[in-house]
């Protein structure tokens, strides 16, 4: 459980919130400058908090009232920085290996993050040799590597062409799948959230605006007008290959793509822009579109700037589309519809079963 008020003042922008959670994976979204950072810093004790109480996985960190303050080595707490931090002197091995496990004696092991993060085949290699998104693992590697009761990701994605982000996001869903650790993140791309966090809370100002599960803060964070491209990611198994096409299972539904390199039983994570996907009620046309799904829609949510359908189709998958789309298909919660995808529209990410490099698409 994550537990904490807390008061921080930088310069003279101040931050003064409070949240509570019990979710594996929860988070922090909002603008540029509204304090999300400065929320994590202040929770690994980077950042001085002027008052406050922080207790995260039944630990005691800071209690200003009592005058108890944890230095920033004993909080057991791993923090993937927004600029990495690695040192561009050592190679990949020993920039994990400076990690120092904590003393509770859980987490994974070293030989478990490499296989987790397919970092084996780059171990040798001088930071300076990475790729953005090889960086962004091993910095999560050496996190992991300190056996932490909260791991701490500050915009893991950002910076990222969106390729790399998509392979950045299909190792931190991995994560969530293969470990019990729990993560806080921070992003101001709201599509991070609604792959791979169960609780958001909306920030602005240094304040908790709101707090739920990141479908019901969908219309709110759009709302913001930071004008996110909205996407659905979803976790899948290969079960077919033809050539370099690939068919792929996602809860019952089939996607065909092309994929090069995936083999059957290989698993995947595909991303679906809303924007991407055509709806069609009545007898499913015959079109070039590789993919027809039959759905139902679950939910509208209508924002300043877009409107967005998500409906089941065995997953659950939005759509983005106009205010006279909805009312010419009449798209309210429970209506029949089609999901129409081109094949291209589909971007896939290939996770090895032993450690060897991701495929993507």
């Amino acid at each position: 459980m994550i537990q904490f008020h807390l008061q921080v003042q930088r310069d003279s922008f101040r931050v003064q919130t409070e949240f509570s959670s019990t979710a594996q994976v929860s988070g922090f979204y909002g603008p540029t400058g509204c304090g999300k950072t400065s929320v994590l810093h202040a929770l690994a004790g980077l950042l001085p908090a002027t008052r406050g109480r922080i207790e995260i996985g039944g630990m005691l960190l800071l209690d200003s009232e009592k005058g108890f303050c944890l230095p920033p080595e004993k909080r057991q707490l791993g923090l993937v920085f927004q600029n990495l931090r690695l040192f561009p002197h050592l190679s990949v091995r020993d920039n994990l290996l400076f990690s120092k496990p904590s003393s509770t004696g859980g987490g994974p092991s070293f030989d478990e993050v490499i296989a987790l993060l397919d970092l084996e085949l780059l171990l040798t290699r001088s930071v300076n040799q990475l790729s953005g998104g090889q960086s962004r693992l091993v910095s999560v590697g050496r996190a992991l590597l300190a056996r932490p009761r909260l791991l701490l990701l500050d915009e893991p994605m950002t910076g990222l062409d969106p390729a790399l982000r998509r392979r950045v996001l299909a190792y931190l869903l991995r994560l969530k799948d293969s470990l019990e650790m729990s993560m806080l993140l921070v992003s101001h791309e709201f599509s991070d959230f609604l792959a791979l966090a169960d609780e958001v809370a909306l920030l602005d100002q240094g304040r908790v605006q709101a707090v739920g599960p990141p479908v019901d803060m969908l219309t709110a964070a759009l709302d913001t007008g930071e004008g996110d491209r909205v996407e659905t990611t979803l976790s899948g198994t290969v079960v077919a290959v033809s050539g370099s096409e690939a068919t792929v299972d996602c809860s019952g539904a089939r996607f065909f793509l092309t994929l090069p390199g995936a083999r059957p039983q290989d698993p995947v994570y595909l991303t679906i822009g809303a924007q991407d996907v055509l709806l069609g009620t009545g007898t499913v046309p015959v079109t070039s579109a590789r993919n027809a799904l039959p759905g139902r829609v679950s939910t509208v949510r209508e924002a300043a700037s877009q409107i967005l359908v998500l409906v089941n189709a065995g997953p659950e998958i939005w759509v983005e589309i106009t205010s006279e789309s909805r009312s010419t298909l009449g798209l309210e919660p429970g209506r029949e519809v089609y999901l129409l995808i081109k094949a291209s529209a589909l971007r896939g990410v290939v996770l090895s079963l032993a450690g060897e490099p991701f495929k993507a698409s």
